[in-house]
């Protein structure tokens, strides 16, 4: 299962979905106090933990033939949802 792409392409649309969660109630706060606590944390999170896969994508995507820039744009939208298929082989270039 880990070797179809089409899981890992929802996964990636549900890492989009979840920064536009967690901007949008950092833009604008949802009244909801529960979603609003849940949008800042997501932010909090992700905001912190995607910088720090790139330590580990980095050298994926050398490995890989696949330019810097693009390993640092993905993996701070995608995270693990990218660079893990990546490493399995499900992307290549």
């Amino acid at each position: 299962m880990l070797k179809n792409a089409r899981l890992w392409y929802v996964l990636m649309a549900g890492a989009l979905a979840g920064w536009a969660f967690a901007i949008r109630g950092l833009v604008k706060p949802y009244e909801n106090e529960v979603l609003d606590k849940l949008s800042k944390k997501v932010l909090m999170i992700w905001g912190l933990g995607h910088p720090l896969e790139l330590f580990v994508s980095m050298g994926i995507a050398r490995r890989a033939g696949l330019s810097p820039i693009r390993a640092i744009i993905k993996t701070v939208l995608f995270g693990f949802t990218w660079w893990m298929p990546v490493k399995l082989g499900v992307f290549r270039k």
